[in-house]
């Protein structure tokens, strides 16, 4: 019995454990005792009594062992939604208004037809996954039946509209002729774009073993069970072993480079009196044309195709790369607490040093409508800085990179990791 009662904890442990991390940056592993609207609570290990953790405290769920499941030959359909949800179904229909798709770990999902993007009906051949992509990115006004060329060299398309999709057969108006398409000979179906407010509304992402990444309203349960409240408004169930993590994270904190700033505004290449920038009269304050290389990039260096935004050899997904003199400004209406993130000149360029002269700097001015809340002289050299600074009730951010040193070299500079804690209050 005993040895029962210890094979049965094992098995426990095994569904639900997790690693958690939390937005101060902590990260632990427990088992998931439930999750409340309120807060998520654990087991942990030996006497540790359970821990609870505030759900606005949250960032990550990842599980520590997800069931094994080999590819399953019937759960081939891909639907896509204009969220860049991706669901994978043993099968898809459709009418007008509503698209209906069958899968293993959720059920029969019913989805407005606006709400999806494109469908993926049969597995497409490696050879040909570059043409599927290239029709996904076409911004198109009328519906796209992706077929495979007569030839079998690859895909083609029809343009139209789908008017239904049903289990033998594909209804579809073309130039005023409604022609019954057979099914089996369709690999998949773009829609056509639409101006339309999506009906989708979710901000945490749910990750299934079957490939299924969905974006969803809330998510409760315990460590057998999620109950999920979708983007489209539907309560479904999923068995927590056939999930691979939660990510409360986009509803938590806002990538600074995410943002569309409200103004761009620039100000020559180099100080006053060390001019070559003449040689841009004509876009030196925008930026947009000879010039763009000093533009300010997002998510990348210089927007030169070089590597990715790069501090002390450690390359960062999200940030700013700005290079002087420019100010740039952001509209945040309140909606945030405070500002982290690391600013350093990058790489790229930081030890490019003349030889026995003193490193280059680069002047950082934040404001927070209209009042100064940081400000530093970044040397190029120097080890990337951390900020933390409060947001809370700020309408306006505006970011000054200005010379530092009466210098434009080595002064391309990067706010990495820049992240916006969204307020709860």
């Amino acid at each position: 019995m005993l040895l029962f009662v210890r094979f049965l904890a094992v098995a426990v442990s095994l569904q639900s454990g997790v690693e958690v991390t939390t937005l101060d940056g902590q990260s632990f592993q427990a088992e998931l005792k439930r999750i409340t609207p309120e807060s998520a609570e654990f087991l942990q290990s030996g006497d540790d009594p359970p821990r609870a953790v505030p759900l606005e405290q949250v960032m990550t769920l990842s599980r520590m062992a997800t069931t094994d499941t080999a590819p399953d030959p019937a759960n081939s359909i891909l639907v896509m939604l204009t969220d860049g949800a991706e669901i994978s179904g043993t099968e898809f229909t459709a009418t007008a208004t509503t698209s209906t798709i069958s899968t293993k770990s959720l059920g029969a999902l019913d989805i407005n037809r606006l709400a999806v993007r494109a469908v993926l009906l049969k597995p497409v051949n490696e050879e040909w996954t570059g043409q599927w992509e290239a029709f996904l990115q076409r911004k198109v006004t009328k519906d796209m039946l992706i077929i495979e060329k007569s030839d079998g060299g690859g895909l083609d398309f029809l343009s139209g509209l789908v008017s239904a999709v049903n289990s033998d057969q594909i209804p579809f108006l073309l130039d005023g002729d409604e022609i019954p398409v057979p099914r089996d000979r369709v690999t998949g179906i773009v829609f056509a774009s639409s101006d339309n407010k999506s009906p989708l509304n979710g901000s945490i992402r749910l990750s299934l073993t079957e490939g299924t990444e969905l974006r969803v309203r809330s998510v409760t349960g315990d460590s057998e069970t999620l109950n999920v409240v979708t983007s489209w408004g539907q309560t479904v169930s999923c068995p927590l072993s056939l999930t691979t993590g939660i990510d409360f994270s986009s509803s938590r904190v806002h990538f600074l480079s995410d943002l569309e700033p409200v103004a761009e505004e620039y100000f020559g290449l180099d100080p006053q009196g060390k001019e070559w920038s003449p040689l841009f009269d004509d876009d030196l304050n925008t930026r947009t044309g000879l010039s763009s290389l000093w533009r300010m990039s997002r998510d990348v260096f210089a927007n030169s195709g070089r590597p990715p935004l790069t501090l002390r050899g450690k390359r960062y997904r999200k940030g700013l790369c700005i290079f002087p003199k420019a100010r740039i400004q952001y509209a945040l209406d309140g909606r945030y607490s405070s500002l982290k993130a690391l600013v350093g000149v990058d790489d790229e360029v930081a030890f490019n040093q003349q030889r026995g002269q003193p490193s280059s700097a680069v002047e950082l001015i934040m404001e927070a409508d209209g009042r100064e809340i940081y400000r530093a002289l970044i040397q190029a050299t120097a080890t990337p800085t951390p900020i933390d600074l409060s947001l809370r009730d700020v309408s306006t951010l505006s970011i000054l990179v200005d010379f530092g040193d009466g210098s434009s070299v080595c002064d391309y500079l990067d706010i990495v990791d820049a992240r916006m804690v969204v307020r709860n209050d």
